[in-house]
């Protein structure tokens, strides 16, 4: 049950309020003066404040209250006040306030601010904490020529207000390079919200979007939630054609209206998409808005899959190996020879998403793990004609072919192998750990 504090020296008003909000669920305490008000916000935690300008016997009035809750804690707070004008609400506003109330007020006005100012809040801490947390563990890595042009693209694009069109196929970080542009713009103090169209229910996809109004509930959309901060739209060619006219409107007039309601709400957020189809197709089929997507279509990134980059395999393999070793306390093992042998002429059709949940599981598991690629899908892979493999990747594929025939002649063997093939016994004990033929691969 979400908590509200009511400071008012007027019991009338605290027991309405009272009355108002405990039929909606909330548990109310009411403080009449400082002294006891402060006695409650350091013995408890609350959702919401309800805080009176004016009050009798009390030593300090609601504006000073205000400003010395605000040096230690960020929950919402609304002003109320009976003797209120437009000084008094900019200057509330201006110390922390979330909202301004006059009195008298009725019943649906108190609820409307008591349910955006919390659920505001909520949203606030949610981004917060994915900010702290999940949303930004994985950075944009790697050293190849397709990677350094999406990070000089990301530099030049940041600081600008521009919109974002990210292609690419499912796997191959599209989110991280939204969230890479939205670290380094000008709305980074603000939230990061994710809206997949994909999954959404194409008929609550507009309330997702804009929000909903009635005279029951006043739900905060997508848009507003993003409010100085970035909104990215994955997916972006599974919208529905009517959602994308009035995606176009918001555009065009930088405002909205929430669905039932009648009150202009400002565009106060950049907008990147993504979209695994290529949406100009989608246009020649008549499934996507030629105009709206030029409005989205501002600055183009494109990112390569897994097999495009692939001179970047070895910095992803250490750092997910970095990252799933410090998440389960395990020794960090290096998994780069078995991943690049055992998966030498593998498509990765997940791209980088699939890459790191092998390595989620070899690092779990350890590298004998036996993953589910059969051992007849690796020879099947293993016998690919090599001329369709890039150079390098023939020859460990050769190299391996080679040494594990050489070492099954000689019955593992590995003194009688080295002394074969010409090599030096260290030498061979390296090379079989770099192309991950383990002992159980000897016999």
């Amino acid at each position: 049950m979400k908590s509200v504090l009511v400071i008012d020296d007027e019991i009338d008003i605290c027991n309405n309020i009272k009355a108002i909000l405990t039929d909606e669920g909330f548990d109310i305490q009411i403080a009449h003066n400082s002294d006891d008000a402060f006695n409650y916000i350091n013995k408890n935690s609350y959702s919401l404040i309800i805080l009176d300008v004016w009050l009798d016997n009390s030593k300090y009035d609601g504006l000073e209250i205000l400003k010395k809750i605000r040096k230690n804690q960020n929950l919402p707070i609304i002003v109320i006040s009976g003797h209120g004008n437009i000084e008094m609400a900019v200057s509330a506003i201006k110390d922390g306030a979330n909202e301004f109330i006059e009195k008298p007020f009725n019943t649906e006005r108190l609820l409307l601010s008591v349910n955006r100012s919390i659920e505001l809040q909520e949203v606030k801490d949610e981004n917060r904490i994915l900010k702290e947390g999940n949303i930004f563990d994985y950075n944009f890595i790697g050293k190849s020529p397709a990677i350094i042009k999406i990070n000089q693209q990301i530099t030049k694009i940041a600081p600008t207000l521009s919109r974002v069109m990210i292609y690419g196929e499912s796997g191959t970080g599209k989110d991280i390079i939204a969230k890479e542009i939205h670290k380094n713009s000008l709305n980074k103090n603000g939230p990061f919200i994710i809206l997949n169209a994909a999954l959404l229910d194409p008929e609550n996809l507009e309330s997702e979007l804009f929000g909903m109004q009635d005279n029951i509930s006043n739900k905060i959309g997508y848009i507003e939630k993003a409010g100085n901060g970035t909104l990215f739209i994955d997916e972006v060619g599974e919208m529905p054609l009517q959602t994308q006219a009035k995606i176009l409107r918001v555009l065009t007039d930088k405002n909205f209206t929430k669905r039932g309601g009648n009150e202009l709400i400002k565009l106060n957020c950049r907008i990147i998409c993504s979209s695994t189809k290529n949406l100009e197709q989608l246009i020649n089929d008549g499934s996507f808005r030629k105009d709206l997507f030029h409005r989205l279509n501002v600055v183009t990134i494109k990112v390569p899959t897994l097999n495009e980059r692939f001179d970047d395999i070895d910095l992803l393999i250490d750092y997910f190996t970095e990252i799933f070793s410090k998440e389960n306390n395990q020794k960090k093992i290096d998994l780069k020879p078995i991943i690049k042998t055992k998966y030498i002429n593998y498509d990765w059709p997940g791209n980088i998403r699939e890459l790191r949940n092998v390595i989620e599981r070899y690092s779990i598991l350890g590298e004998k793990y036996d993953d589910s690629i059969s051992s007849e899908k690796l020879v099947d892979l293993q016998n690919k004609n090599v001329i369709s493999l890039p150079l390098r990747n023939a020859r460990k594929l050769f190299e391996k072919n080679y040494l594990q025939s050489q070492i099954n002649r000689f019955d593992g063997n590995i003194s009688k192998t080295a002394a074969f093939i010409g090599m030096e016994r260290s030498a061979l004990h390296r090379k079989l750990k770099q192309l991950g033929i383990t002992e159980e691969d000897k016999q």
